[in-house]
């Protein structure tokens, strides 16, 4: 019994002395860019041309471009727009080669920034007739003074029959 009792002590005085800051939600609370909401439009398998989306919020440090891998089987038509919150079209230079998409950014995007990343005419090859997909396309960012990409995930958007 004492044992227990030690653990629950110590556990509440563990999570007592995080910081609450991690968990806020305020802006500049987290550290690096991250992936948000992706979604489809029109969300059906069998659309040909399709625009999918998903969400990079800036933190951290400025962003120069995205490289996105596309998913083997995944074609885009007509090309790859960015926005800000605001809605504002980003000026960009897309560049595709094979399942690799590389957007460049005119200029730096500053941290606090969310953009949303619009892959139009998007025509899928390769599903099943009658089911569904998810579509995982890796995206990985290139923050100013780095010459790394740093993985940012996968952007995952489903589609239905």
């Amino acid at each position: 019994m004492k044992k227990l009792i030690y653990a629950v002590a110590f556990t509440m005085a563990f999570t007592s002395s995080v910081d609450a800051v991690f968990a806020s939600g305020k802006p500049g609370d987290f550290s690096a860019s991250h992936l948000m909401k992706s979604a489809a439009t029109p969300n059906t398998t069998y659309a040909t041309d399709a625009t999918h989306k998903f969400e990079v919020h800036v933190q951290g440090k400025p962003l120069a471009g995205l490289t996105i891998n596309l998913p083997e089987g995944v074609k885009i038509d007509r090309g790859i727009e960015v926005k800000n919150q605001s809605g504002q079209k980003i000026p960009t230079t897309v560049s595709m080669n094979g399942q690799k998409a590389t957007v460049a950014f005119s200029q730096p995007i500053d941290p606090e920034t969310k953009l949303s990343i619009l892959m139009r005419g998007v025509n899928t090859q390769t599903y099943e007739p009658g089911y569904g997909a998810t579509w995982q396309y890796q995206v990985y960012a290139n923050q100013v003074g780095f010459t790394q990409e740093i993985p940012l995930g996968l952007a995952l958007i489903q589609t239905y029959p």
